[in-house]
């Protein structure tokens, strides 16, 4: 009995699954935490009445839906102009407006030249259609408060005035907003377009990873100058492969799909530096440890997934950290970025690619000065 308990396979089951239990756990709590802290979201106003100035103040004293998984953190613009340049900047999920003529135009609803006023939602698609539909969902309910709150306003205020007040009027009273819902930046077909990309391009490039890797690891190098000639063999069939990997993912999803993608000249070349950076850095980390690397770079695809898909607010200190730091990331955000707001990717995703790219170049050089303990064959 006491032997068989000393025996290594009988506690590996065991351990095995309190790995695969924890490491499932850990990839799902992203997905699971909704809880949604100060969401940025913007409120313009541009009306120069009284009660423009009011509806601000209650508006952005309301700092969380009427669900209690978002909290919200409102910024406030005086034109909807420069509320654009920072939504085209992906700063704000969404926004309301109040535009010009706001409360000149409730008060023409207790004259007989009545005139409804105007509230507007602003929907910010390409930030995430999961999250804008909840930002569209909770915005659309404080309008509709908004506009019951104020017809009761105004009724108390006329029937003080007029105790019988014409029913044409109390039906515009009763209602005296005009809600409008615009979105930018849409999505289109490709709602998740960045998710799908990531998938492809981290698959192919584990793959030409994996093919590099197993054909230079049976070859012993006589010298250190042969064993930078099949480096240099390896980088230049990595750019080769990247650049297959980047256009290929989108000639052959646009294809399958048949959507137009945009930007596809942009979208290729970035995603082709990302794939060249993933397979430069996979193939450093194989140089040391073997290709025992791939099921460990396999196992990071479904940690990074649902991190990527999280919205970032949702995201505590850990998680959010790692996501930042995760190399999928900077594709992730670059696409978004090239797909919805027809931006380049920002300064902070290129370098961070360029790094990954000089980290995974220090890892197969130095491996290069490696003792090579195999049999020599011919190189």
């Amino acid at each position: 009995m006491f032997k068989l308990l000393k025996n290594k396979f009988v506690w590996l089951p065991i351990l095995v699954a309190l790995f695969i239990g924890a490491y499932f756990s850990i990839t799902a709590i992203p997905s699971t935490h909704m809880k949604v802290n100060d969401l940025p979201i913007a409120i313009v106003n541009e009306d120069q009445g009284t009660t423009g100035k009011n509806l601000t103040k209650q508006i952005t004293t309301k700092n969380s839906s009427n669900s209690s998984k978002m909290s919200i953190k409102w910024t406030v613009f005086n034109s909807q102009e420069d509320l654009l340049k920072e939504m085209n900047k992906e700063k704000y999920y969404g926004a309301i407006v109040i535009p010009k003529n706001f409360s000149s135009n409730l008060q023409s609803l207790m004259t007989p030249n009545p005139k409804k006023a105007k509230l507007k939602i602003i929907i910010n698609q390409g930030m995430g259609t999961t999250i804008t539909t909840q930002v569209n969902t909770a915005l659309t309910e404080m309008t509709h408060q908004i506009n019951t709150a104020l017809g009761k306003q105004l009724l108390q205020t006329l029937s003080k005035k007029m105790p019988a007040i014409p029913a044409e009027m109390a039906s515009n009273l009763t209602n005296p907003l005009t809600i409008e819902t615009e979105k930018i930046n849409k999505t289109g077909d490709l709602a998740n377009g960045g998710a799908h990309f990531f998938q492809s391009v981290w698959l192919g490039c584990l793959g030409t990873s994996m093919l590099l890797g197993f054909a230079f690891s049976k070859i012993k190098f006589k010298s250190l100058r042969e064993k930078f000639s099949a480096f240099g063999v390896q980088l230049l069939s990595a750019i080769i492969s990247s650049f297959v990997i980047g256009y290929g993912v989108i000639y052959l999803q646009s294809t399958i799909l048949n959507v137009t993608i945009p930007n596809f000249t942009l979208l290729g070349l970035f995603l082709s530096l990302c794939a060249f950076s993933f397979i430069i850095f996979i193939n450093g980390v194989e140089s040391w440890v073997g290709l025992i690397s791939i099921p460990i770079f396999m196992l990071l695809l479904f940690f990074a997934a649902p991190l990527l898909t999280a919205i970032p607010e949702s995201l505590n200190g850990f998680y959010s950290t790692l996501s930042n730091w995760l190399p999928m990331s900077y594709m992730y955000r670059g696409v978004k970025s090239i797909m919805y707001f027809n931006n380049s990717p920002s300064q902070s995703i290129i370098m961070g690619l360029i790094y990954t790219i000089i980290v995974g170049l220090i890892l197969v050089i130095s491996a290069q000065f490696k003792k090579d303990k195999k049999k020599e064959v011919d190189a």
